[in-house]
């Protein structure tokens, strides 16, 4: 058996493979492309036998590597970068080389630490989604400008008019990318989402996309945990912190979503409503109250998903 840890970057990959003792057999470097990925595949299932690959999960610098070593029916694990640094830190010398960044990574893989993942973890409904919360922030940021440009040259009307042509045409892109990511995600998921009060035909596809395999969760705890909107703890002697800033790990996508579904559930669903007010009485902000209707939200998103019912409103 042989773990094969990659340091990945946006150009190139480096590799360390170990035995099941541990023991270095071999160091690759390779550029992070097509070719040389397809190369360096070939190269390592001639010389070994039951390869797992894995890596850190670093945006999208990894998906056409894990993507090619499982379209040659090679295991690949995913590792979450907090892990590999606390691992890190750990050790005596907290050496920071890609080498050993690699080599951490294969120990770490070959004790379980990880998720394997399969084709069905790359789902591209995410690329449609993120990019059109991008383009939502993008629209904002021109229509200031506009109204900006407008105040200071108002004799200006064709430029003006060229601003505006401009948001309309990143409006009509935002709407035909969330139109695809629609049809991508799983309908009868979606459907299951909209039964929860806050969470509509926008919403529902981003959370799906974000948080992907629901049952890679085994409990809501590590699901906010992953969400990032779970408050660091801080402990001091006696002293313990608990209301203190988010940990803000995960996905912001998956967080600026819960929030909107939090803003418009509070409105519309008594439950929350009440809970939001509770939150506000006790002297939370804006903000903070709608955090925590959020965390609440999230926890209807995880019952009904590994359920695979409705929300019922009570």
């Amino acid at each position: 058996m042989i773990t094969i840890g990659i340091d990945v970057s946006k150009k190139t990959m480096v590799g360390v493979a170990i035995n099941r003792f541990s023991k270095i057999k071999e160091e690759f470097n390779f550029g992070n492309n097509k070719v040389e990925i397809d190369n360096w595949i070939s190269c390592i299932i001639n010389r070994y036998k039951n390869i797992t690959v894995a890596s850190e999960a670093t945006a999208e610098y990894h998906r056409l590597l894990a993507l090619s070593c499982l379209d040659k029916g090679i295991g690949y694990r995913l590792l979450n970068p907090i892990v590999t640094k606390q691992f890190t830190k750990a050790t005596v010398r907290k050496r920071k080389t890609d080498k050993q960044d690699a080599l951490i990574i294969a120990k770490l893989a070959l004790t379980g630490v990880g998720n394997m993942v399969t084709s069905k973890s790359f789902d591209t409904t995410k690329s449609y989604t993120r990019t059109a919360a991008k383009l939502v922030h993008l629209e904002g940021t021109l229509r200031l400008v506009a109204k900006r440009f407008e105040e200071l040259v108002p004799d200006d009307k064709g430029a003006f008019k060229s601003l505006t042509k401009c948001i309309k045409q990143l409006e009509k892109c935002t709407k035909f990318l969330r139109k695809r990511g629609i049809s991508k995600t799983n309908k009868n998921d979606v459907k299951l989402l909209e039964t929860i009060p806050g969470i509509g035909r926008i919403i529902a596809p981003v959370l799906l996309s974000e948080i992907g395999d629901i049952n890679n969760f085994k409990t809501i705890k590590s699901l906010v945990a992953y969400a990032g909107i779970d408050p660091r703890v801080k402990q001091s002697g006696m002293g313990l912190k608990h209301n203190t800033h988010l940990t803000k790990r995960g996905s912001p996508y998956l967080r600026q979503s819960l929030f909107q579904a939090a803003s418009i559930a509070r409105i519309h669903n008594e439950e929350l409503k009440n809970y939001y007010q509770k939150k506000r009485d006790e002297g939370k902000r804006y903000k903070e109250a709608t955090i925590a209707t959020s965390r609440k939200l999230l926890y209807r998103v995880y019952a009904v998903l590994k359920r695979k019912t409705g929300y019922v409103v009570r």
